[in-house]
């Protein structure tokens, strides 16, 4: 999917963006002052169920394929993000969940998005090759959505390893998200990089969280910046938000930083609350 170029701009946070195929440049009006955190995200993660088959024994979100689906997703949608105008409206969406393309409206929320001017992008355990509709998710994914982002969890290995096969064949965008605590899930990490290296836009490292089914671990960050600095380039390794202080202690990196929660936020169609982030439950208030 190719976007056309977009522009959002806020004089009060002192930002102003470019949009184009997936990628944002942000710019301050004022070189002197900093960007504020937004009004209206540029980037919203969006739940749409609770409803996983995965049964991660560390699930952030405590997920179960016992949950029933959430109603009236498509309307509460619409509603929400109808009722912004061009300037308010972000630009991109990920779906999440739980697993978002278990939920039987969730085609049907892609092309709400294209519907807004909206880019769809959504995370999923690949799963759903094999449990049901795979070939309108892979249509509907190479026809408008900007990319997908695929859980590389040990234990449903066969299920995204086929998933990923799928969105190369496609030529679908594809990014890996990889949990990382100790030593040995970072030496996974290593060998999943060499394999999908040539292959893969982005991988995009998580911290293990001790959230939800989640019990205390102890993150080997040292251990994992270490190993990175031998690598060739990292440009093709992305962090995510709960990186941010470790990340700060890393200068060497050359990545811009930003508060994690400055560009982005979490809303759930349940509840049709925004949160700060899908880490971080605390309303957030225009």
């Amino acid at each position: 999917m190719i976007d056309k170029i977009k522009i959002r701009k806020f004089k009060e946070h002192n930002y102003k963006s470019i949009y184009f195929n997936g990628k944002t440049l942000r710019f301050k009006l004022d070189q002197n002052k900093e960007m504020t955190e937004l009004c209206y995200p540029e980037f919203y993660d969006v739940k749409l169920t609770n409803s996983c088959e995965g049964e991660c024994p560390w699930c952030y979100q405590n997920s179960s394929k016992d949950e029933k689906e959430y109603c009236n997703v498509v309307e509460n949608f619409k509603s929400y993000f109808g009722n912004m105008d061009n300037n308010q409206k972000p630009f991109q969406i990920a779906f999440g969940g739980g697993e978002p393309t278990s939920h039987s409206k969730f085609i049907e929320l892609m092309n709400a998005c294209i519907e807004l001017d909206i880019t769809p992008n959504y995370t999923t355990n690949g799963m759903f090759v094999d449990k049901f509709y795979s070939k309108d998710i892979i249509n509907c994914t190479k026809n408008m959505c900007g990319g997908v982002a695929v859980s590389t969890h040990s234990h449903l290995e066969a299920y995204w390893r086929h998933a990923v096969d799928l969105f190369l064949i496609e030529k679908i965008k594809t990014n890996l998200h990889i949990i990382i605590s100790d030593k040995k899930s970072i030496n996974r990490f290593v060998e999943i990089y060499k394999e999908y290296n040539e292959l893969i836009d982005y991988f995009v490292l998580l911290p293990y969280e001790a959230v939800g089914r989640a019990t205390n671990k102890k993150i080997e960050f040292d251990y994992l910046f270490e190993i990175l600095k031998n690598f060739e380039s990292v440009e093709k390794i992305s962090y995510g938000a709960n990186f941010y202080e470790e990340l700060k202690k890393h200068k060497w990196l050359d990545i811009m930083l930003y508060s994690p929660e400055m560009f982005s936020k979490y809303l759930d169609l349940k509840d049709m609350k925004l949160y700060k982030s899908s880490f971080n439950l605390t309303e957030f208030k225009k």
